[in-house]
């Protein structure tokens, strides 16, 4: 037996050249263990061999047939169509067709035995079965590599299809248990009752059958899991050793800004402001997410806290993605704690005020972090949109300082219950599902394409019956055409809605290739009324406050994940007139039922933890939350809504984080990942 490491580059495999590892490193595989860890993302079965008859009757299948005839037909349509006829056991008969394929007539010889695996296709009368899969049968149905088992489908790349990949780990399959070592305790194993790492790396590629392929997948997700149970273990014990100055509630001071609201909290802002204020309260750093939908109210919440942080003596910042955004919340705050006359400074590119009292609320964008001028007795942090927030940002908070601040995230990205267990385990999550009593219900509609013009119309008319006192936002997917993707462009769509539409109202155009400058002067334009239609991008997604804008239309709607549609319908109904917000879908997605279906459930939910839920089961959370900046963790085979999953590996990290015998860095670099 030669002797195998994980390590080794997949160059040391026979057949595995610089052309080949090329196409494999496409894939992010050079080694072994990149190889192996490249598991299969869907199966099939063709472990049940029919015979022609019944494969003709199921319409698809894998059956067993002996070869009678090749020959070559040259149309001109394809350059070659390849006829091959088969026969079995029962000597039935069937033809099958391969397009492109001429060298097949020297591959197929009369009197050879085959596996095939395909369907049958429909077109008009005619019924053919077209290019099925093919292995020669070797008499032994358990010696076949490719067909007559459970196959697996790997993600492919050009040049390097599933068959290559299974190709290039057949000749280790043997070795695979030995090659891994396991690095899961044997106690925990036989009490979780999973199977070993190498067993089910070898089962996972090689299915006896479904049973022991269902034993692996569950142990590999089990892994991936537990990679994040530990990392958020691991945090916790961290954080609990870290120190902060505690921010004691004034009770009189919490009265007294309650009843200086014109508005009454809803009970889950209560709530959260009880949480938040008993967390500041200790010598541990507050570490809380509040998890609220568009309009929920998280803001008046927020404020709470930093005004008693700063009548506690310390200084308070608030930091958002944008300087748009921080604008925003510079004035909000300004409103929300005049009465109690508060130094509130902000710190971006074009501004930056001077302080006027020890004690103050710095609100910035996330540069604020890097100042060296930041304040010695900082002592609360809150982020709005965490996932916009970067790890290395999180970790310069903890090189302020010996006392490390308290730190709260926003988001308005609603996260479902599951998720939130997954992703922040180490965090303590506040959530705001109500809405303010006053604030009216979005009134959202699907509106088929053929209707779009109906729908201008009727925006048209409501501006005008307003006196121009309402404004409509109209957003579009993409800034500008593209050859590949057949949705319509903010640019080219402006001029059509200017000069066909709208050609007697004031409207502007905005999108993320604008300056920060520019796009605040169009807000401000846009909030002084001096504009009735905002054209856009998703750019305005996220927390842009303007109370008399109360139409949104979203063309292209399929294009956005629920979650991010939910974001744009929450950039209306800011203030107390009934708003509006339509869905229209591109023209040629009109009559594809999934996407109707999906932009009619949003449109009967107003909840953008309903929509976020039901986007997570059926698109997954790459579409609704955009992994890359969200944190969310990857997974290649553990579903983040598995969290039944999840709470077994917690409780396994719990254990593994406390006991000082066992290597966690091992364990972290040699589980499935």
């Amino acid at each position: 037996m030669e002797d195998l490491s994980l390590d080794d580059l997949i160059t040391s495999r026979k057949g595995v050249g610089l052309t080949l590892l090329s196409k494999f490193q496409k894939l992010n595989i050079s080694t072994l263990r990149d190889l192996l860890f490249h598991i299969p993302f869907r199966y099939r079965d063709t472990s049940e061999i029919l015979n022609i008859e019944d494969f003709k009757s199921i319409q698809e299948g894998t059956f067993l047939a002996q070869i009678l005839e090749t020959k070559n037909i040259y149309t001109r349509t394809h350059k070659v169509l390849t006829k091959v006829k088969v026969t079995d056991q029962n000597s039935s008969l069937v033809e099958l067709s391969y397009f492109n394929q001429s060298y097949l007539t020297k591959t197929f010889k009369k009197g050879e035995w085959y596996i095939f695996d395909g369907k049958i296709t429909e077109k008009g009368k005619a019924k053919s079965i077209y290019n099925p899969k093919y292995e020669k049968y070797t008499g032994d149905i358990s010696k076949q590599k490719h067909l007559g088992k459970i196959i697996g489908i790997y993600h492919e790349t050009e040049g390097l299809s599933s068959r290559t990949i299974r190709n290039t780990i057949i000749p280790i399959e043997k070795d695979i248990k030995k090659i891994f070592k396991e690095p899961i305790p044997n106690s925990i194993l036989t009490k979780q009752s999973l199977p070993l790492l190498g067993e089910s790396i070898e089962q996972i590629h090689f299915p006896k059958d479904k049973e022991t392929l269902l034993k692996a997948r569950e142990r590999l997700q089990f892994d991936e899991m537990l990679k994040i149970a530990i990392l958020s273990e691991k945090e916790r014990e961290v954080r609990k050793k870290l120190k902060s100055l505690p921010i004691k509630e004034d009770t009189g001071l919490t009265e007294s800004f309650i009843n200086s609201l014109p508005f009454e909290l809803t009970n889950d802002q209560k709530k959260s402001i009880e949480e938040i204020l008993k967390d500041i309260s200790k010598t541990t750093p507050m570490n809380r997410l509040l998890n609220g939908d568009v309009g929920s109210g998280k803001t008046v919440v927020s404020a709470l806290a930093i005004l008693q942080c700063i009548r506690n003596g310390f200084c308070a910042v608030i930091l958002a993605p944008t300087t748009v955004l921080a604008q925003q919340h510079f004035e909000t705050f300004q409103k929300l704690l005049k009465p109690f006359d508060i130094d509130i400074q902000i710190w971006i590119s074009s501004q930056k005020s001077k302080s006027k009292s020890p004690n103050s609320l710095i609100v910035g964008t996330h540069a604020v972090l890097y100042k060296s001028d930041i304040p010695k007795n900082l002592n609360l942090v809150i982020v709005d949109e965490q996932h916009r927030f970067g790890v290395e940002q999180r970790q310069q908070l903890l090189k302020t300082k010996t006392n490390i601040p308290h730190y709260l995230t926003m988001t308005a990205t609603p996260i479902p219950r599951s998720l939130t267990e997954i992703v922040f385990g180490n965090v303590e999550v506040s959530t705001i599902k109500e809405k303010p009593k006053m604030q009216k219900e979005i009134i959202t509609k699907y509106v088929p394409y053929n209707k779009r013009d109906d729908c201008f119309e009727w925006v048209k008319k409501i501006i005008k019956e307003s006196n121009y006192t309402q404004q409509a936002f109209i957003v579009y997917p993409l800034i500008e055409e593209s050859a590949v993707l057949d949705a319509k462009a903010v640019l080219t769509e402006y001029e059509n809605l200017r000069n066909l539409h709208f050609n007697t109202f004031s409207i502007e155009l905005m999108h993320g290739k604008l300056k920060e400058k520019e796009k605040s002067e169009i807000l401000d334009k846009f909030r002084k009324k001096e504009i009735n239609v905002l054209v856009s991008t998703s750019v305005i997604e996220v927390g842009i406050d303007i109370p008399d804008a109360t139409i949104m239309i979203i063309e292209d709607a399929h294009r956005f994940g629920l979650a991010q549609l939910h974001q744009l319908r929450g950039r209306v109904g800011r203030g107390e007139i009934e708003s509006f917000c339509f869905v229209i879908p591109s023209k040629n997605e009109d009559g594809n039922i999934e996407v109707v279906d999906r932009l009619k459930y949003f449109a009967s939910h107003p909840s953008g933890f309903d929509v976020a839920q039901y986007d997570l089961e059926r698109r997954g959370p790459g579409e609704v939350y955009g992994l890359k900046q969200s944190g969310i963790p990857q997974f290649k085979i553990a579903s983040l809504t598995d969290i039944d999953m999840f709470k077994r590996a917690k409780s396994v990290a719990k254990e593994i984080v406390k006991d000082d015998n066992i290597d966690l860095d091992y364990i972290l670099e040699n589980i499935f990942r």
